[in-house]
């Protein structure tokens, strides 16, 4: 292994064999003046894969000890919630809890308006985040405000999106819960966040706003059902107007008729999963 880089003196930049590059952590690693050979692998302690160079701009404030720990609290999630978490999810954590620590020298305390719907939208997530709250405490010896829980679940629900973007995350969760209020107002109904369909609900939102964010079309040939499934539940129907309205009004974002057609089979079967509940 080649270290390309240094980054401090116990972290860097290297090339393993096959050409990747990585960051390494290990003690001294980045006394001796690169490019060099690494030949005792064995003083090697954390290596991640598939970082930007961006995301290490975080090790100029964040101590080597809060990378590692934040790196920990992504293992346990990645584990718990058996998904893929981005690649830099480790350094903006640590940049997270870094300046939350600092929050708490100076006494200021920031709350949280999303605090809610990320609880009731994202419950797996804040499970995690739980335990990432109390991993932080214990080992720093702080004790963090309750408001850390969700900025906590937040990361971890942006470390599982494609896009990678906090702001795009709390975005979403915000759609996420008005649209939710839109379909139980329109139905007169409360939704049950922890059945399936909801999951699948939820997940759909999250694919339409990357999908609009990113300009991905969506499939066209979807379209021409519409017409025929509209007329068949058309209070469902009321409501994906009343969804797509408010997309336009808010966010200015609009909905092709293959959106449309999707928001409606979901919201469907979100009114079916209530109406066999009642049975």
């Amino acid at each position: 292994m080649w270290i390309t880089m240094k980054i401090n003196n116990n972290c860097a930049m290297a090339r393993d064999s096959s050409g990747q590059d990585i960051v390494v952590f290990g003690k001294g690693i980045g006394f001796r003046r690169p490019p060099y050979e690494l030949t005792d692998l064995s003083s090697i302690s954390h290596t991640f894969y598939g970082v930007k160079r961006s995301s290490l701009a975080v090790l100029t404030d964040v101590s080597d000890d809060l990378v590692l720990l934040a790196s920990d609290i992504c293992d346990m999630a990645r584990d718990s919630l058996d998904v893929e978490l981005n690649p830099n999810a480790p350094f903006t954590l640590a940049d997270h809890i870094n300046f939350a620590l600092k929050r708490i020298r100076d006494g200021i305390v920031i709350e949280t308006p999303l605090a809610y719907d990320v609880r009731h939208l994202y419950p797996r997530e804040v499970a995690i985040a739980k335990r990432a709250v109390a991993t932080v405490e214990r080992r720093m010896g702080v004790e963090l405000p309750e408001a850390e829980v969700t900025n906590f679940a937040l990361h971890l629900i942006d470390a599982e999106a494609e896009q990678g973007d906090l702001s795009t995350t709390v975005m979403v969760t915000q759609v996420v819960a008005d649209v939710t209020g839109i379909v139980e107002e329109g139905l007169g109904i409360k939704v049950d966040t922890e059945s399936f369909s909801y999951a699948r609900f939820v997940m759909h939102l999250r694919y339409l706003v990357t999908r609009i964010l990113n300009g991905t079309p969506s499939d066209a040939r979807m379209a021409e059902m519409l017409g025929v499934i509209k007329g068949e539940y058309p209070d469902s129907w009321a409501v994906v107007g009343r969804i797509v309205s408010y997309l336009s009004e808010r966010w200015q974002w609009s909905c092709d008729e293959s959106e449309c057609l999707y928001l409606l089979i979901h919201v469907q079967k979100l009114k079916d999963g209530v109406a066999s509940d009642v049975r």
